[in-house]
This record gives C-alpha cells, sequence and structure tokens, in this order.
C-alpha cells in the first residue's frame, strides 16, 4: 500500500536543487504529484505531496533528510476523500499594512469558511510606487453556509481595511 507524505522544504536557493530532490524522490520508487514551490526571501521554499510504496517509505525519508544544504520536514499524509464542498475563490487587494490576513481570515473562519489555497504577494502600484498587497485564494465550505453572508462579512471588513474584496464563482 502506498504512503502520502507532505514534504516542507527550505534552503539556500541554488541551480539544481529541485532536480537533487526529484532525483532523491524516483530513486526510492517515489512518485512526485502535488507542489508549491517559490523563492522567497534568498530561500527555495515549498510544500510537495509524494506517493511511495510502504516499505520504500523509511529509506525514502531517510535520503531526503541527506540531501545537502536541504532542510526537509516530513508529515504523513491522508487520500480519503472529505465531505463534499461548495468552492469559490477570493481576491483582495489594497495598500499594504499589517492586519489584512488576519482580519480577512478572521472573518472566514468565523463563517465557517476553509481555505484550500493562498498566495500573496505586495507590489509597487504603478502609477503612485504605494506598496499594494495582493491576496488570492481558493476558499470552500459546506454548503448550508451562506454565501451572501460571507460576502456581507467581507464588505464590512473591507472598509475598515481599506482593501477591496472579491468573491468569485
Amino acid at each position: 500500500m502506498d504512503s502520502v507524505l507532505v514534504l516542507t522544504i527550505s534552503g539556500e536557493d541554488r541551480s539544481g536543487l529541485v532536480e537533487q530532490l526529484a532525483q532523491v524522490i524516483a530513486q526510492h520508487g517515489g512518485n512526485w504529484e502535488h507542489c508549491r514551490m517559490a523563492h522567497l526571501a534568498g530561500r527555495f521554499v515549498g510544500l510537495l505531496e509524494v506517493s511511495v510504496a510502504g516499505d520504500a517509505q523509511q529509506d525514502l525519508e531517510v535520503a531526503l533528510r541527506t540531501i545537502k544544504d536541504l532542510d526537509v520536514m516530513i508529515a504523513s499524509g491522508d487520500r480519503s476523500q472529505p465531505e463534499s464542498l461548495r468552492q469559490f475563490d477570493l481576491e483582495v487587494v489594497g495598500t499594504d499594512h499589517p492586519g489584512i490576513v488576519r482580519d480577512v481570515f478572521k472573518a472566514l473562519a468565523t463563517a465557517g469558511v476553509n481555505v484550500e489555497e493562498l498566495s500573496t504577494s505586495t507590489v509597487s502600484a504603478p502609477d503612485s510606487g504605494v506598496m499594494l498587497f495582493e491576496a488570492k485564494a481558493r476558499l470552500a465550505c459546506a454548503a448550508e453556509v451562506s454565501r451572501e453572508a460571507i460576502r456581507s462579512e467581507l464588505e464590512a471588513i473591507a472598509q475598515d481595511l481599506m482593501v477591496d474584496v472579491r468573491l468569485l464563482d
């Protein structure tokens, strides 16, 4: 039976790091399935889902931890099918300042909304040079959660945070 591993990696960014990681996984019969990786503050960081035969899991874990200058954390994953959830997207844009992520996602958590994916960035506004905060999220909630209640809650805090918030199907 295959095991599912969730890897969190971090290392000084260098050429060949992904290839080296992929080579170790392949050498141990692992299958690279899903990942998100990025260059952040001079480091290469990522999340990776790997499946591997149960009898090869321990050897793969040992080999992953021996990759030079790469910090690897490993957790066991689960492929059971979650309950059916309604999914939608969220976009947030506004002048960057502390607290935007905290306040937006507190409102979502209070409404029973789960974050499936999240990416954020700051960019310089083309006309003024002011730093803008941008977030894109894939959200999920049970069918009984009112989409209008979510929208109302987000619109109420958007004014306080001075950001534009859009819910998309």
